[in-house]
């Protein structure tokens, strides 16, 4: 069988090549000299592959984040891409000592480039729309007419570097050494743990004992209980956030999706508003932590599913404006407070917008929720307090207000308790009272049980069930059991 040599011919050079040089170049002089531009070649062709690796993954990332303005541009309109323009600018201004430029700072200067483009400038409305997507479509497709082309340079520097045998190259084929090793037991499987199912079916049972719309617990339950534990709990510190002035102007519509084209904000802006809840979040830097946004917005959402819509426009004002505070790096706060009282406005125009519109989705989506409950229950179900006994009366003690620094305690076992812990209790029960919305409130300072009934019977079962727990909880409830019962509409 005849030796096949034909693979040795991909070597480029080698210390025993047959090769002619002159009589007054010494040959091994002249085999390194080669040896060494052939390696110097090598490495420059490698750099450049590693350029043009770097340069199509930069221009996935600016894709990616054109394709996010599109897409704005495609839902909102301009608002979707001035608000960009000004996330973008603030992010810059918070780290401006950076050597390099980001993809974010490509975008912003590629961005603030199309707003001088004549094309663009002057319009506004859908044209101005139009305009601004036709000038991100071109670039966009200049941007993947240059990454096809680096591709293919990368593609045939790849089958040059292939093309040649070189030490890179060697890897071992194949090894006849073998260990065999122990095979590892397998550990007894742990006790599978409760069906967490099976616990949410006793609460079920409890909250719809007389409804007419009963269902059987099924498999996908505890999906369900998943996705409503991972729903962020509203704090006492959010709700007193909430309750803060309004920074978006109280006379406007609370179904307007955006500014009226007659704002002015150096005459319309309320600059107070803005200045307490600056003063509020630097007394609360809690609010700043991940799932306060989701906190707040799902509180306006319940507030609208309860018919108190001002609240839910509150609720929405202070989540996108923690939300901005958060993207805004970690200066956040500062910035965001300083763009909204700059005297030309656009930037608290922009959050107005931003805020108007998220709204009247939450607004418009819990309308029509609240259309298809009650056509797919049958009834409405009610948490109602109800004594056991008919001879026990509901009462009510409603905390006047928080307690002292100093308390003093007399009487009888007084010596026994820590005025430290009774103060620690009181706090609690009165951050509990002044965390309840403003009709509960009113209700229970009156310490009539039906109207107190009558609050908690507008409020989803859910609510109306953890409300009642925080009352027993506080003392608030002045008879000794807690029991629940649930009162439906229309019970069968």
């Amino acid at each position: 069988m005849p030796l096949n040599y034909s693979k040795w011919d991909a070597l480029e050079l080698s210390d025993d090549s047959d090769i002619e040089v002159h009589p007054n170049v010494d040959k091994k002089s002249f085999i390194n000299w080669k040896q060494r531009d052939i390696h110097e070649k090598r490495e420059l062709r490698r750099r450049e592959m590693q350029d043009l690796r770097d340069e199509i993954a930069l221009n996935a990332k600016l894709d990616g984040k054109l394709g996010e303005v599109l897409g704005g541009l495609s839902s909102e309109g301009s608002t979707s891409y001035s608000r960009t323009v000004s996330q973008l600018t603030a992010e810059r201004e918070a780290n401006p000592n950076k050597a390099n430029p980001t993809p974010s700072d490509m975008v912003l200067s590629l961005l603030l480039q199309i707003n001088e483009v004549p094309s663009v400038k002057g319009k506004s409305g859908n044209e101005l729309d139009e305009a601004l997507t036709t000038q991100l479509k071109e670039h966009r497709e200049k941007l993947a007419a240059r990454t096809l082309q680096a591709s293919a340079q990368l593609k045939g520097f790849e089958e040059e570097e292939k093309r040649k045998i070189t030490s890179d190259g060697i890897r071992e084929g194949w090894s006849s050494g073998h260990v065999s090793k122990a095979e590892p037991e397998e550990a007894p499987s742990p006790e599978k743990p409760k069906s967490k199912g099976k616990g949410k079916a006793t609460t079920t049972t409890i909250e719809t004992l007389n409804s007419p719309s009963v269902q059987q617990t099924s498999p996908d339950s505890d999906a369900d209980d998943s996705d409503d534990e991972s729903v962020p709990a509203l704090t006492p510190a959010m709700s007193k956030f909430i309750d803060l002035e309004p920074c978006v102007p109280k006379v406007l519509p609370l179904e307007m999706p955006g500014l009226p084209p007659q704002f002015n904000p150096k005459r319309d802006l309320n600059t107070a508003a803005f200045a307490s809840a600056y003063e509020y979040i630097g007394k609360n830097r809690v609010l700043l932590r991940k799932g306060s946004t989701d906190a707040l917005l799902v509180e306006a959402f319940q507030a609208c599913m309860r018919g108190d819509a001002a609240r839910g426009r509150r609720a929405t004002e202070k989540g996108l404006m923690v939300q901005y505070c958060e993207k805004l790096g970690k200066d956040g706060v500062s910035l965001f407070f300083q763009r909204m009282n700059n005297q030309d406005g656009r930037a608290a125009i922009v959050f107005f917008n931003d805020v108007l519109s998220t709204f009247t989705r939450i607004l418009t989506r819990s309308k029509a929720l609240a259309a298809e409950q009650p056509a797919a229950s049958g009834g409405v179900e009610q948490i109602q307090l109800v004594a056991e006994d008919p001879n026990t009366v509901i009462g009510f003690e409603v905390p006047d207000g928080p307690p002292p620094e100093k308390i003093e305690l007399e009487g009888e076992g007084s010596e026994s308790m820590d005025p430290e812990r009774v103060r620690a209790f009181l706090q609690r029960r009165w951050d509990i009272f002044t965390g309840f919305a403003p009709e509960l409130q009113e209700a229970l300072k009156t310490k009539e049980l039906d109207k107190v009934n009558k609050v908690l019977g507008d409020m989803p079962c859910d609510d109306a069930e953890q409300v009642v727990g925080l009352l027993d909880e506080a003392g608030i409830l002045s008879f000794s059991s807690s029991e629940i019962r649930d009162d439906t509409a229309g019970a069968a």
